[in-house]
């Protein structure tokens, strides 16, 4: 059997244990829950630490290909960054491990090891981006796209952490409407 398929199960089950345990786990509940043994747990994984990374990990993974997402060329930079914006929020209202992740771990090793592997590149698409929306016509010249860049990187993911902290969660509306102002001035757009 695959790798990928046989440590599929213990990965989700160790997300529905991390949820249901406000950020921590037991391997034995893990392996319970996944229907395997917990030496197999321990086989795939080595360490409580290392499924801890691995479900971090994939939550990243499935983020950054939300956050990432190619849209149409010919689309206008503020509509294609709009749309990405409300994909991200999306994402983090249906995803249940969000609240957990951006929430009670989000200050834990394993959620900043994960995050910084993709944070450069994260900052690197949105400077690149920036320049992409200043050659359309969409940004002022005067912007510097690499500060614009990481300031809405830095920015989108602290506010992340604070609304996914929050219960009831503020209005998905609002909160997109709330940051795309933030966006809109960080990159010099009239938001009107």
């Amino acid at each position: 059997m695959p790798r990928r398929r046989a440590t599929e199960p213990i990965l989700s089950a160790a997300c529905d244990c991390l949820i249901a345990g406000d950020g921590d786990f037991e391997m034995s509940d893990v392996a319970r829950r996944a229907g395997v043994s917990e030496g197999l747990a321990y086989h795939y994984f080595k360490s409580k630490a290392g499924l801890l990374a691995a479900v971090v990990e994939r939550f990243f993974r499935d983020y950054y290909a939300v956050a990432n997402a190619r849209y149409p060329g010919d689309t206008p930079w503020p509509e294609r960054e709009r749309a990405r914006l409300e994909a991200i929020i999306g994402f983090l209202y249906t995803d249940p491990l969000a609240p957990v992740i951006y929430g009670q771990m989000s200050r834990s090793v394993a959620v900043a090891a994960a995050e910084q592997e993709g944070h450069a590149e994260l900052v690197q698409l949105a400077t690149l981006n920036v320049e992409d929306g200043q050659k359309r016509g969409f940004l002022p010249d005067a912007v510097d796209p690499q500060i614009a860049g990481a300031a809405i990187i830095g920015a989108v993911r602290e506010v992340f952490s604070q609304t996914m902290r929050q219960t009831p969660h503020p209005d998905p509306a609002w909160l997109s409407n709330r940051m795309w102002d933030f966006i809109a001035a960080a990159v010099g757009l009239n938001s009107s």
